[in-house]
């Protein structure tokens, strides 16, 4: 099992460096038929990616997201996930040039340095603690989405203010699609980070004690997600759609990433896992 594993370790940046390549050439030449073919490696990688985690969670017994390096691995899965689905919904993948790019980094970097020999925290091998991780990874990862594609939105808009046109123009699809993709990935992200967020409260009530637990990150992303909650209703309500939405999505992430790195820096709670 374990030569299977480091098989596939090897051979999946690779997919995804395939797919990574032909959404690039979808991007510059605008082709279909290669718009197709790069959804299909995506898909591809995605379904390896599941295998490969799902064999290491088998073989070593824990959740795979015991190190920074095995935790890129999941991240990666997870944008290309949440990508896949949002490209599919909106039937879009000029956009998927940005995303494949930080999936195949993520995961290249996973594979040269990961180490399997780390002894994990003992929370890893619940799979209910890994069903609440990976409904929370999904969540940030599409939430992360849409902060990208506001910044696509503010980016387009500056260039047609500025009457240059040039590759971003060319390569991105219209403001309204990208409004609209940035839009789905927000719900997504609201929803599926909502059921990662109950599933940690719950799951630390039955197994640990308590229902709430005054850890930083928990804190900071139970407050992000009611922000996210309070802010998309404000929205919708005042029909902030355009290039203020957009502003709001993209510097709202930003904030939440800010605080979540710098609480990783300061404090070590029951959230690490070696």
């Amino acid at each position: 099992m374990i030569q299977f594993i480091h098989a596939i370790d090897v051979f999946l940046p690779l997919v995804y460096a395939i797919s990574l390549g032909t959404y690039l050439s979808f991007f510059l030449v605008k082709n279909p038929t290669l718009g197709r073919f790069a959804s299909h490696f995506l898909f591809l990688g995605i379904l390896v990616h599941i295998i490969f985690l799902g064999s290491k969670w088998a073989y070593f017994g824990f959740f795979p997201i015991a190190s920074s390096f095995a935790s890129l691995s999941m991240l990666a899965l997870a944008i290309g996930i949440v990508y896949y689905i949002v490209e599919k919904i909106v039937k879009e993948g000029r956009t998927g040039i940005f995303f494949l790019s930080i999936i195949f980094v993520f995961q290249l970097i996973s594979s040269m340095f990961i180490k399997y020999d780390q002894i994990p925290n003992q929370l890893l091998s619940d799979p209910k603690f890994g069903v609440h991780t990976t409904f929370t990874l999904l969540g940030i990862s599409a939430l992360a989405i849409s902060a990208l594609y506001g910044l696509m939105y503010i980016m387009l808009v500056k260039e047609i203010k500025s009457r240059h046109f040039g590759v971003i123009y060319d390569g991105l699809p219209s403001l309204e699609i990208l409004g609209k993709m940035g839009r789905y990935s927000t719900v997504v992200g609201i929803v599926v980070l909502g059921i990662g967020i109950l599933l940690g409260h719950l799951w630390a009530y039955k197994v640990l004690g308590y229902f709430f637990k005054f850890d930083p990150k928990i804190v900071i992303t139970d407050i992000a997600w009611l922000a996210y909650v309070g802010g998309w209703i404000i929205v919708r309500k005042k029909r902030w759609y355009g290039l203020r939405g957009s502003m709001i999505t993209f510097w709202g992430f930003l904030l939440f990433f800010t605080l979540m790195v710098f609480v990783n820096f300061i404090y070590k709670g029951f959230h690490k896992f070696m």
